[in-house]
């Protein structure tokens, strides 16, 4: 038997997903809060288990399939087959430890052909770990014990559990089921080598905002010798992940943060816990424009140890009228003054945290309880408002619609014609794109493809996950088209709030109307770091100019960064999609470009920034929304381009007509499955008018690009 070692991230099977959060602490359901994972109990009972569930997620860095499981008779052995099994350990045999565990495995090897992966909640590091296992066949059942390094069991997973086990591959031509492993029995073995301390003292904290003086929301992590962080006292804020009710939260790799250490919580302003005594790793953080704090404390013995930390800005952005959103987060509220809710957004310091409420064809998730201006609650300059990702299919993508009236869900048998809900949003005043677009996930181009050329859409998500992809807004924008860029953070599914970020100029103080109609105008730039300014003869992002044929444009821009963020890299100047200006920062923190183009032909010309992370999932970046310089009327298309992405696009077009549905391509699969097969051809039907009339459309734009007469 061979077991392969590894403390990485792993990724989604057919997509991306880093999933960010541990539980600290557990309690009962809210009412308002309907699971939107995956979670089916099993008729499983073995020693020193509390619990064991099936799941889609384990929330200790596994996402899988979201499928069924089912038992199975083998060998005369009750089994488990499924994509992934999760065990609550009973707390009367271990809680909150720290030591190797010994984990014995029975599996069956026909019906586990694909590398068996096990997770657990791990002291120290991201707070979570895993090893793999290759199966041996040849055997009915097969035995394998493994030993889990520094084992914490804090019921940090979804919904407490502690360990998981799981099977992500496929083994081509195996005739095996995508990512099942057949579990016949587990047994686990303390090592009883979990250091009591014999001494504790307390920690008594204030964050301050150092330019106010005020007490103010931040992240905080605070870490032993060891690197492992204490269960947080209940003055930590309680986060709703999901169903579950959190403490604790890992911070993502991609999130800056000064230490291989990465668990952390949220304080109001004040907090105060029991440690034992010792010496602690103290990391304060609050977004991009603050600087970092990390330093280190002493606790003593049945003292109690005052910690004050003076949070000061690297930056001031509202004070140059640039306003902070995150466009996707997933909260649910039972009512709009939700202050744990605000409190966490606040933290990150967002402005404006934009809460979706989530729907697929068979109901809705996170759900808001009031909307338009009754579902905004502001204090202190932070809102956290209603809005809603919906529709969302594998099969033509997610949808986001902020700034509503009133939801808008649409039956399931009218839930793929997304038209709808975009032309209903627009009637409310609504502010309408497509989310993913930073990984194509969920086939999102076949519903922009078809939703485009009607002016329905106004942005596309482009940064998420670490990782910013303009291939399909650049396409979009060379066909003549005018989308603004915005970015999210996906919590819970994919980063903490904030962590991408939109950034929105307004003229004025800071006005939850204007910052979304400012939005609207793609009066914005994206973000994970680094800050933009960019004018075009002193027009801002998001403004359209026309100019006479050889009109000199003068073009300045700026970027800077936080270095406790990274390191700034540099600063380009892009127009029709192609680099024609770049200003390295010779190992500044920030970088100005003053450069002039002449105006020959329409265009749309932006700016883009990078900092030293420059990986393709853990990038440092930031995009500025277009100019659009108009000359003599023409489109502010890339013309020579059309010929060639019309035709991608009237493929992607014919996918939408002949590509059958996958239903395992749905977030929520093991609950829509049968709907969407059942409907997918039926509204096939009624949107196969539309597919033709959006086909004709780009004809009509291929037509025109070809016969225009103008250079």
């Amino acid at each position: 038997m061979r077991v392969k070692h590894r403390n990485r991230i792993v990724l989604r099977l057919g997509f991306v997903v880093l999933v960010c959060l541990l539980v600290a602490n557990i309690v009962p359901l809210q009412a308002h809060n309907v699971e939107a994972r995956y979670i089916e109990p099993m008729p499983w009972h073995k020693p020193h288990f509390a619990r064991v569930v099936a799941l889609g997620y384990a929330e200790l860095g596994l996402d899988l399939d979201r499928s069924h499981a089912e038992m199975k008779t083998i060998a005369g052995n009750s089994c488990i087959v499924g994509n992934m099994v999760a065990f609550e350990v009973d707390h009367q045999y271990a809680y909150d430890i720290d030591e190797p565990v010994d984990l014995t495995l029975t599996y069956a090897p026909e019906f586990t052909t694909a590398p068996i992966v096990v997770l657990w909640n791990k002291n120290g590091g991201t707070g979570r770990a895993e090893l793999t296992i290759s199966p041996e066949p040849g055997m009915t059942l097969r035995r394998v014990k493994v030993t889990l390094d520094r084992a914490r069991f804090a019921n940090f997973g979804t919904q407490g559990v502690d360990i998981a086990v799981g099977s992500p591959e496929d083994v081509p031509g195996s005739g095996i089921p995508k990512g099942k492993v057949a579990l016949c029995d587990i047994e686990i073995t303390r090592s009883g080598k979990t250091p009591s301390p014999n001494a504790f003292g307390n920690v008594h904290l204030d964050v301050k905002d150092a330019t106010t003086g005020a007490l103010v929301p931040a992240r905080v992590g605070i870490y032993d010798a060891t690197g492992r962080a204490p269960l947080p006292s209940d003055q930590a804020l309680l986060v709703e992940r999901f169903a579950d009710k959190v403490r604790l939260l890992t911070v993502d790799p991609r999130a800056f943060w000064p230490s291989d250490n990465r668990v952390a919580f949220y304080v109001k302003g004040s907090y105060e816990g029991k440690l034992p005594a010792g010496a602690y790793e103290l990391i304060v953080t609050r977004g991009p424009e603050f600087r970092l704090h990390h330093s280190r404390f002493e606790v003593r013995k049945g003292q109690t140890t005052q910690v004050s930390v003076d949070l000061g800005r690297y930056a001031n952005l509202p004070g140059r009228g640039w306003f902070s959103g995150d466009d996707h987060i997933h909260l649910a509220r039972d009512e709009n003054r939700d202050m744990t809710v605000w409190t966490q957004v606040a933290a990150e310091d967002v402005h404006v945290g934009n809460l979706l409420q989530m729907g697929n064809i068979a109901g809705t998730y996170f759900e808001q309880p009031a909307w338009g201006k009754a579902g905004r609650f502001e204090q202190d300059g932070y809102l956290i408002a209603s809005g809603q990702e919906d529709p969302r299919t594998g099969q033509l993508g997610h949808t986001i619609h902020h700034n509503l009236q009133k939801p808008i869900h649409l039956s399931p048998d009218t839930y793929f014609l997304y038209h709808r809900v975009f032309e209903e949003s627009h009637r409310q005043g609504g502010i309408s794109g497509y989310a993913h677009l930073n990984a194509g996930w969920f086939n999102v181009r076949r519903g922009v493809a078809l939703d485009v050329p009607f002016g329905n859409v106004d942005f596309l998500e482009v940064f998420q996950a670490g990782k910013l992809l303009t291939d399909i807004w650049y396409d979009f924008l060379n066909l003549g088209y005018k989308l603004t860029p915005s970015a999210g953070s996906d919590f819970p599914y994919t980063d903490l709030p904030g962590v991408v970020r939109d950034y929105v100029k307004l003229d004025g103080s800071y006005d939850p109307d204007a910052w979304y109609a400012s939005f609207r105008a793609g009066h914005c730039y994206v973000t994970d770091g680094p800050f933009l300014e960019f004018t075009v003869n002193g027009h801002q992002m998001g403004d359209e100019i026309h100019v006479p044929r050889g009109t000199r444009l003068d073009i300045v821009a700026q970027a800077q960064l936080n270095p406790d963020v990274d390191k700034l890299d540099r600063l380009e100047l892009v127009a029709l999609g192609d680099v024609v200006g770049t200003e390295s920062a010779h190992g500044q923190d920030r970088v100005q470009l003053d450069t002039q183009l002449t105006a020959e032909h329409s265009m749309w010309i932006a700016v883009r920034a990078y900092g030293a992370r420059q990986e393709e999932w853990n990038v440092t970046a930031a995009h500025s929304a277009p100019v659009y310089v108009v000359v003599d009327g023409e489109p502010t298309w890339k013309r020579e381009a059309v010929p060639q992405i019309v035709e991608r696009e009237r493929n992607t077009l014919k996918e939408i007509l002949t590509v059958p549905l996958i239903p395992a391509e749905d977030l929520e699969a093991f609950e829509t499955s049968k709907l969407l097969l059942e409907q997918w051809p039926k509204q096939l039907q009624l949107l196969r008018p539309r597919v033709q009339q959006a086909d004709e459309m780009y004809q009509q734009l291929l037509e025109r690009a070809q016969t225009d007469p103008r250079p």
